[in-house]
């Protein structure tokens, strides 16, 4: 018996993240886990109805298999996450993805590698695609965080007591 499954949109930066995060299935799909947070997030988004729901085409079409046991009350019924519950999930994968980052590049840095270094190792750590798009995705998160981190200096030092 195949394991039931949905279909949401995600930039392909964020699906190879979700590939290394959980098993990839034979067809393509990602099996994921209710123990991993992006698995609860997930899993948290379905909707079942008893009768097939028209599901849209996307762009960056990602399948999720989605372990169900025999006795769950969603089994033969049709699954699908509508839209808000995909943009939910796709801002979740984001902040999961950027947090890793940013753990990388902490300990990158602690240890005295350069920005381009350490996001050619990140990119490939992860099993993401080396293209224009993914290397500035996570550069653009490098960049905020260093910015956000500058802020907070000048904030403190203007508050120092004179």
């Amino acid at each position: 018996m195949s394991k039931p499954t949905v279909t949401i949109s995600l930039k392909p930066y964020l699906a190879n993240f979700c590939r290394h995060e959980f098993k990839s299935m034979p067809d393509g799909s990602i099996l994921v886990r209710r123990r991993h947070d992006i698995g609860k997030m997930i899993f948290s988004q379905v909707n079942a109805s008893p009768v097939p729901v028209s599901k849209p085409v996307f762009e960056d079409a990602v399948t999720f298999a989605l372990p169900i046991s025999k006795e769950s009350d969603l089994l033969g019924k049709f699954l699908y996450i509508d839209r808000w519950g995909q943009e939910k999930i796709q801002e979740f994968v984001k902040a999961k993805f950027n947090l890793r980052a940013e753990h990388f590049f902490s300990r990158g840095y602690r240890k005295g590698y350069s920005q381009k270094r350490i996001i050619e190792a990140f990119l490939a750590g992860y099993n993401i695609r080396n293209n224009s798009l993914s290397y500035e995705a996570v550069k653009k998160n490098d960049y905020r965080r260093r910015q956000k981190e500058v802020k907070e200096i000048s904030e403190e030092l203007k508050n120092a007591d004179y």
